[in-house]
């Protein structure tokens, strides 16, 4: 069969927007009942208004089936995760209807925290006690006073028998604190749990705190004391993600190490020492940075925690390593058959069997059982379940684009990454328009210290698939290639991940791939922000108004002063570094980097998407930006969705939003190129 020409942009494909939104379907958890070694998963589902439904993997039914539209989800420092676990048979979770926590135990659903009917406190991160089973430690969040500055945060005793909630750790300064990842000793005479407080965020300055924990048979209560700081400290450095490996070593990530040689890898505190697991420092980072609850990159292998398989990060994607703690060696474990580039919730099963959520270039996201066997520990891996999409015409082989990842050098030498994904459609042999090169489409991550991954994402495959380039940058600043690339953004946002953008995609080694004339930026969140940088700021700045041919917002930053006090508590203080200093100390910054004020010189096609009930970036900020634009007289177009809070959720939004940036590519630089 012949293949056919047409202009890069226009090609037809069968990757639908209606197919991927209603199929849209994401596995947000995995963990496993410690005790009866049943498995448990959480999808995200678009077709079901972005409810998160947790499923048995033994009856492959919903757990909490019985309840009305229930949403195993929370929002905890607003990102939420860790919303769910299990405990010898007893399933407990979060219920983002009425954000009471529910107990589920042989088709039996009771509530086992008071009713809220003004939603006032939010629950998270649960561990049971290993002793007293009705008693669980978990993070609460009292919204009383409802504001960013007066939300409270601390550590509770919920009592799933008398459905009572009472402190644990808590201090007069709650509303600049945060916990995280409360987790008991094998004994259950320990407690492990992770604290910050602004201006940090907890990969910039997570510490871990240890207390020995006290039961009071009058009150069926919990009590600590002795409480001590073990590792991490304040703005400097981080540990994140603590297990017990025995009722005497904890092992956890740490950042701790000489300048410009730091990645968080594995360390161990007993009450010996507190000191690296590995023999050397491998540049590489054993965990991605804790943006949501739960999001454990290791696991204990065998009983005596001796050996972990943890997920580090090389080059943008995830890497498995079993660590022998013992002796500080390290293995790489890897199956070419399955391309895991993204790994993620890892938990321990039994004996050299592990459970993750896994994402691959080439094909869709699953729950993935792991067995390791023999002393090379050769992996086996099952799908537990896949959140495989289905469209109603199959598509054809060899319609993905695969990653390629580029390692890029920009003025002065500067080393940034890309990931590039060709135009690609099995249909197609090119342009019938002579020496045209394909439009391309520029993603920004999020964060902004976030990482683009190069897992199989269809929004990118449905452009490709049309003739269009994408490329992803993960500028300075980006996480998971250790903190001196993240520190480069310290007091330069705004400026270096701008400049990173436009010189990224001027670089030789893509210049030959893309049409640099009709690019577009486009991100969400932050990546929102620096794309309204990038068509707006001075030049001073970083940015080149003139450069990008078209611009997509979604649910992007305009205004900075606006932020400083708007946003939610978790990210409340996170421009503080990243501005170099408060909006208070640091006012011309606020204002000579917020896109709104140099509305006036937006001359790039932009288009805005937001969300209506978005509390992280609220509506307000794309409303400014709207507005000055219209008033001098550029070309702004704008969608607002209800219903939807920091990204999409709803098949329904999901499915405008592609359509709407889609044709506004076409609009703005693909049709007005095929006309002349």
């Amino acid at each position: 069969m012949s293949k056919k020409l047409a202009p890069y942009g226009l090609w037809e494909s069968p990757i639908t927007a209606d197919a991927i939104a209603e199929d849209s379907v994401s596995m947000s958890d995995i963990f496993v009942d410690s005790v009866t070694k049943d498995i448990y998963y959480v999808e995200q589902r678009a077709s079901e208004g972005g409810r998160y439904v947790l499923l048995s993997n033994t009856t492959q039914k919903e757990v909490f089936g019985n309840l009305k539209d229930f949403n195993a989800r929370t929002r905890v420092h607003e990102y939420g995760g860790a919303a769910a676990i299990a405990y010898n048979g007893t399933v407990y979770s979060s219920n983002f209807a009425n954000f009471r926590i529910y107990a589920a135990k042989d088709g039996t659903i009771r509530p086992i925290t008071p009713e809220d009917p003004n939603k006032i406190y939010r629950y998270a991160d649960f561990c049971v006690h290993p002793v007293h089973t009705d008693l669980l430690v978990a993070i609460k969040e009292d919204h009383t006073h409802d504001t960013p500055q007066t939300v409270r945060n601390s550590l509770c005793v919920i009592n799933s028998t008398a459905t009572t909630v009472t402190s644990l750790v808590c201090t007069e300064d709650a509303q600049n604190e945060f916990y995280a990842a409360p987790t008991f000793s094998p004994s259950g005479d320990k407690l492990v749990w992770q604290f910050w407080k602004h201006p940090d965020m907890p990969w910039e300055g997570g510490q871990l705190y240890v207390a020995d924990v006290h039961y009071n048979s009058n009150t069926h209560t919990l009590s600590l004391s002795n409480t001590k700081l073990v590792a991490g400290s304040a703005s400097t450095i981080s540990a994140c993600y603590p297990l017990w490996a025995s009722n005497d070593k904890l092992v956890f990530t740490s950042d701790e190490g000489e300048e410009g040689n730091r990645f968080a890898n594995l360390w161990e505190h007993t009450q010996a020492s507190t000191k690296p697991v590995l023999a050397s420092v491998v540049q590489q980072d054993f965990c991605q940075p804790p943006w949501t609850l739960g999001n454990y990159p290791f696991a204990f292998l065998d009983e005596n925690g001796t050996k972990a398989i943890c997920v580090a990060w090389h080059y943008g994607r995830s890497v498995l390593y079993v660590v022998d703690i013992t002796t500080g060696s390290y293995k790489e474990i890897k199956d070419e058959s399955f391309d895991f580039v993204v790994v993620e919730h890892v938990r321990r099963l039994s004996d050299y069997k592990f459970v993750f959520t896994g994402l691959q270039s080439k094909a869709s996201g699953a729950a993935v059982l792991c067995t390791l066997t023999g002393p090379s520990f050769v992996p086996n891996f099952q799908v537990l379940k896949s959140t495989a999409s289905t469209f109603a015409v199959p598509l054809p082989e060899g319609i993905i684009s695969p990653p390629i990842p580029y390692e890029l050098t920009l003025a002065g030498g500067k080393i940034v990454y890309a990931v590039y994904y060709a135009p690609n459609n099995p249909a197609y042999d090119g342009s019938n328009i002579p020496g045209e090169k394909p439009p391309c489409v520029l993603g920004v991550h999020g964060g902004p210290t976030g990482l683009e991954t190069q897992n199989l994402s269809w929004l990118k495959q449905y452009f490709t698939s049309r003739g269009y380039a994408w490329l992803d940058v993960n500028y300075s600043g980006s996480s998971c290639y250790g903190r001196a690339y993240v520190e480069r953004l310290k007091g330069n946002w705004g400026i270096t991940d701008v400049s990173d953008c436009i010189e990224a995609v001027q670089s030789p080694k893509l210049q030959p791939h893309i049409d640099t004339k009709r690019t577009a930026i486009r991100g969400g969140s932050s990546g929102g922000y620096t794309a309204l940088a990038s068509i707006s700021l001075p030049s001073s700045a970083g940015s080149k108004p003139k450069f990008f041919a078209s611009a997509t917002s979604n649910y992007g930053i305009s205004n900075l002063e606006l932020l400083a006090n708007d946003t939610h508590k978790f990210e409340l203080t996170y421009m503080v570094k990243l501005l170099g200093g408060t909006l208070e100390e640091k006012p011309e910054v606020y204002h000579d980097r917020s896109p709104v004020y140099f509305s006036s010189r937006i001359e790039t096609p932009l288009l805005v998407l937001q969300g209506n009930d978005d509390e992280v970036v609220p509506p307000a900020q794309s409303w400014t930006i709207i507005d000055g634009v219209i008033k001098s007289k550029g070309h702004v177009e704008a969608h607002f969705f209800d219903g939807e809070q920091h990204g999409w959720r709803t098949s329904e939004t999901i499915k405008r939003a592609i359509e709407f940036e889609r044709e506004w590519y076409e609009k703005t630089m693909v049709r007005t190129t095929v006309g002349k």
